[in-house]
């Protein structure tokens, strides 16, 4: 967490590890000082994807590198697939799964903005980091439909990206 109303430049700022949300994703928590307004800047690299989760509404996510898709889904629905690139808005609606995908050559990189700042919290984002199965909102790669990964290796595969996600070979 970085309590702050500055970051100089998004595309250099170096988040942490953070593989409970997925394969080789690194993210940073931002807090606007004084607000109660968040972010997160999440990236991870080119031929991985992040576990799928739900929360509240209200995050635009916002594409600063890369390009992929999400897919977004309520509950006991297919999902829905939104292709994106720089510059793109994702706007996932209130507790649908939403899970984004870099089938490569380039790593990706966004932004979310949340209208909640975490001294504030309403909601408990704690859990969208916990699987579902032990109370959380986050579905797990093992617990995944398996045509999403299918889905994924195919894409990466049309791109000429190996998927280095061994976890499914």
């Amino acid at each position: 967490m970085w309590e702050t109303n500055f970051v100089a430049n998004l595309l250099e700022f170096q988040p942490k590890e953070h593989s409970a949300r997925g394969a080789g994703t690194r993210n940073s928590l931002f807090e606007f000082a004084g607000n109660t307004m968040s972010a997160h800047l999440s990236a991870f690299p080119a031929g991985k994807y992040k576990k799928a989760h739900r929360h509240g509404p209200g995050a635009h996510i916002v594409i600063l590198s890369g390009n992929g898709y999400s897919l977004m889904w309520p509950h006991d629905t297919e999902p829905q697939r939104i292709d994106w690139r720089p510059g793109s808005l994702v706007v996932p609606p209130l507790d649908w799964y939403h899970q984004h995908f870099c089938p490569g050559p380039d790593a990706a990189r966004f932004i979310a903005l949340k209208p909640w700042g975490f001294k504030y919290l309403v909601d408990d984002l704690a859990k969208s980091d916990k699987d579902e199965n032990e109370g959380g909102t986050q579905i797990e790669y093992q617990n995944q439909d398996p045509k999403i990964h299918r889905i994924f290796v195919d894409e990466c595969t049309q791109r000429g990206v190996l998927p280095p996600m061994p976890m499914f070979a």
